[in-house]
This record gives structure tokens, C-alpha cells and sequence, in this order.
């Protein structure tokens, strides 16, 4: 491992927060946790933005740490839309928070996860102004930030299906979707430190 510590933090929206899984040990950030055998430092906030994320990380710096797990920018859509300003803010953000680590811990790894398709998005007013293809946007613009720091790796999941893998509600991953996300993160994250 690249580092000597044993700890991960994870930040971002509900999501990794844990919404939607059916105890702490199964969600996304405590599987991936558990599966590098890393202490986890769970600093998700449900219903946060971006731009959320970046103001915690500035007013409460990370500790060092062997990885640092982000997931966000999907409330930053369902809220804003289609706003060319709103996805501008997401960069930004996302340049904040990536600086963050880097200052933190410059030799850790980063993990963003790329955001699932949901199939509706047309619930919970006013945060239903997202689309499948504005996450495939947001997705773009997240790769073109990421690709500017050499130790920022992105988790895609191939496997996803929303039909089978979110919660009733249809926002959130149930067990199946947090345990796909955290596959996708574990082969990324093996493969870096390999």
C-alpha cells in the first residue's frame, strides 16, 4: 500500500452516507472499508451538494489517511437542472475537495465514484430536475476534473441496474447497488495499489 496508515474517509451525498442500505456494515463506504481491511471514517452527509462538500472539507480538513472515497454531484443535478453554472459550481467543488486530499495526504489514493443512472427523476420537488443524461454530463465533467490528479481514480460500476439495485424510494442504492458500487471501488482501488 502506498501508505502506511489504515484509515479511509469518505465523503459525499446520501449515498455514502448509507441511505438506503439495510444496516451500517452494508453500505457502500463500510464494505469498501471492510474489503481493504482500512478503519472508516464515514463523513457523508445526506442531501448535500458539491459545493456542500467542498464547504466541509474547508471548514473541517480531512485527516491523513491510505484512501479517501468521494461520491457526489447527483443532488447538485436533481436540484439545478440543466444550469451551465450549477455544473460550473460542481467543478469547482470537486477541485476543492480533490486539492483538499491532495494537501491532506499527497501520497493517498482518491476514489470518485461515477454516478449509476436512476430511472425516475421526477420526484421530491424541487429535487427533480435530473435525467440520465445529465448525470452522463455531470459523469463527463467529473472525469475531466479527476484526469488532472495523477492519484484520483475513477469507479465506474458495469454492472448496475437501477431496476434491481435502488431502494423503493427510487433515489437511493439498496444492499445489491451498495454492494455493486463497492466492487467497482475495490477492483479500481486494488488495481492502483498493485
Amino acid at each position: 500500500m502506498v501508505a502506511a496508515m489504515r484509515l479511509m474517509v469518505s465523503y459525499g451525498h446520501s449515498w455514502i452516507d448509507g441511505d438506503g442500505a439495510s444496516a451500517p456494515e452494508t453500505c457502500l463506504a463500510a464494505r469498501v472499508a471492510a474489503g481493504l481491511g482500512l478503519e472508516l471514517d464515514n463523513r457523508g452527509v445526506g442531501g448535500s451538494s458539491s459545493t456542500g462538500t467542498a464547504a466541509l472539507v474547508l471548514a473541517d480538513p480531512p485527516p491523513p489517511a491510505a484512501l479517501y472515497l468521494l461520491m457526489t454531484g447527483l443532488n447538485d443535478l436533481r436540484l439545478g437542472g440543466d444550469s451551465a453554472s450549477t455544473l460550473e459550481d460542481y467543478a469547482a467543488a470537486l477541485r476543492t475537495i480533490l486539492n483538499t486530499f491532495r494537501s491532506a495526504s499527497p501520497d493517498a489514493l482518491a476514489v470518485a465514484v461515477v454516478q449509476p443512472h436512476l430511472l425516475d427523476y421526477s420526484l421530491y420537488a424541487p429535487h427533480n430536475q435530473g435525467s440520465n443524461e445529465l448525470v452522463d454530463i455531470y459523469n463527463g465533467m467529473l472525469a475531466r476534473v479527476a484526469g488532472g490528479y495523477p492519484q484520483v481514480v475513477l469507479a465506474k460500476a458495469p454492472d448496475w441496474d437501477a431496476a434491481t439495485m435502488l431502494d423503493d424510494d427510487t433515489v437511493h442504492p439498496n444492499d445489491a447497488g451498495h454492494a455493486c458500487l463497492a466492487r467497482a471501488v475495490l477492483r479500481v482501488a486494488t488495481a492502483a495499489w498493485q
